[in-house]
């Protein structure tokens, strides 16, 4: 047998179909497994091995890039190292790993979207969500508690929730658990419109569909709660452009409302969006009157105490790309050449919490070119795709997920790096990015 005709053989064995279930629930699912080397592992991890046999039976442009990414990572590594020794390289390539992995989901979402409709894959992406979202929900409710809640001496803030008494993944700081919360949201919103399930199983994805919107207002992130916005937005235009649509599509303004009231009910007397604003638009007429500079000065620290401190960190990547925009800085942290003008919170980050940024920051322009390349030739099979692909809600819903996580989500964090939102959000982004290839089969 030939080397084609074993590799056909493998491929007709492996279509993704049978492993659609199991992809759905460890994507859905984001709970604690165990800790290795110090990092929280979730059943995202498993998927592994599964990704080396998609990233090798779709292997194509997308795959050499990514590859190219992954190779020019390493010598960005070992270049920083020479010019600035720090005795660290072992975990400059775990920090490498760690942002590559996430955007590895994308080939088993191109290598699953040839063989399986998108729908398919989003009803069980639905399925293990509502599970998920129900369970975390009722917990919360039943003991009265808040979503959002503050631990440690210093306050930090973190997401009160739990599956079955198992502890869930990137709680910790709100952003990451929340932004997945608006992609399983948008995934729900999809399916639901779509309308394929059975009545029971559409009974219990509007019930996610609740607790979804009610997770991520009570989780007082105000990106998250704008992300919202970006729902809300999504699902009028798809009611704009389909009028048979308009009344689900009513349905799920109007859940998302309730969640909102039922907040409040609850006892959520403010929200931190609305008063950041206003002290925003407060201090902003106050500091009238100054000189320029002043003015200026004002408004740059203003706007990065309402974005806590992204400004800052933005700012100084920005300053250390200019320094060594060719390698970066390593995948090393803030400082790496130079420890001037170093602050505490410049210290205690090690990435500028914009994810473009962070991976120009991160690895040089050797290590972003690619890495932007691997994103461009998937966008570009992904529209090209969904022009030859039938129409459907699911692969509307599907597009504004990864618009809104490659847009807004990764704007306001490096979410994109977080093996839960970040993994599914490539996974999407690798389902549109198939289509072209599920034409051409078809």
């Amino acid at each position: 047998m030939s080397v084609s005709q074993k590799v056909n053989s493998i491929n007709m064995k492996f279509d993704g179909s049978m492993f659609v279930p199991v992809i759905g629930a460890a994507m859905s699912l984001p709970i604690v497994m165990f800790s290795l080397m110090g990092y929280d592992i979730n059943p995202a991890f498993l998927l592994a091995p599964l990704i080396g046999i998609a990233f090798l039976m779709s292997f194509g442009r997308t795959s050499i890039a990514y590859l190219s990414a992954m190779t020019l990572g390493l010598v960005s590594i070992f270049i920083a190292n020479k010019f600035s020794p720090d005795g660290e390289v072992v975990k400059h390539i775990f920090s490498l790993v760690l942002i590559m992995f996430a955007p590895s989901f994308l080939f088993l979402g191109k290598y699953v979207s040839k063989s399986n409709d998108i729908s398919k894959v989003f009803f069980w992406l639905s399925l293990f969500s509502a599970i998920f979202l129900i369970v975390v929900t009722v917990r919360i409710l039943y003991l009265e508690q808040n979503v959002r809640i503050y631990i440690g001496p210093s306050g930090f803030a973190a997401m009160n929730v739990e599956f079955l008494g198992l502890p869930v993944f990137a709680t910790f700081g709100v952003l990451s658990l929340a932004h997945l919360l608006c992609l399983q949201a948008m995934i729900l919103c999809g399916t639901i419109i779509g309308g394929k399930s059975s009545k029971p199983v559409m009974a219990l994805l509007w019930g996610a569909l609740f607790c979804a919107f009610f997770l991520i207002t009570g989780s007082d992130s105000r990106s998250a709660q704008i992300l919202q916005v970006w729902i809300l937005g999504s699902v009028v235009i798809y009611a704009i452009r389909h009028s048979a649509a308009r009344r689900i599509c009513g349905a799920v303004i109007l859940a998302m409302l309730l969640a909102l009231v039922m907040t409040y009910v609850r006892g959520a007397s403010e929200s931190r969006l609305v008063t950041s604003i206003q002290v925003l638009s407060e201090e902003t007429g106050v500091s009238g009157g100054t000189s320029e500079k002043a003015d200026s000065q004002n408004l740059v620290k203003q706007a990065d105490q309402f974005a806590t401190g992204r400004v800052e960190l933005a700012i100084a990547g920005v300053k250390e790309v200019l320094t060594s925009p060719i390698i970066g800085n390593g995948f090393g942290g803030y400082g790496r050449y130079s420890s001037e003008g170093m602050t505490p919170g410049l210290e205690a980050n090690s990435s500028t919490h914009v994810y473009y940024l962070t991976l120009l920051w991160k690895g040089g322009l050797i290590f972003f070119i690619p890495f932007g390349a691997m994103i461009f030739l998937n966008l570009k099979s992904a529209i090209t795709g969904s022009k030859s692909a039938e129409r459907s809600t699911e692969q509307f819903f599907a597009w504004a997920a990864v618009l809104m996580a490659f847009g807004p989500m990764a704007m306001a964090w490096d979410i994109l790096i977080v093996p839960s939102a970040g993994a599914l959000a490539f996974f999407l982004f690798g389902l549109l990015g198939g289509l072209k290839n599920r034409a051409k089969a078809i």
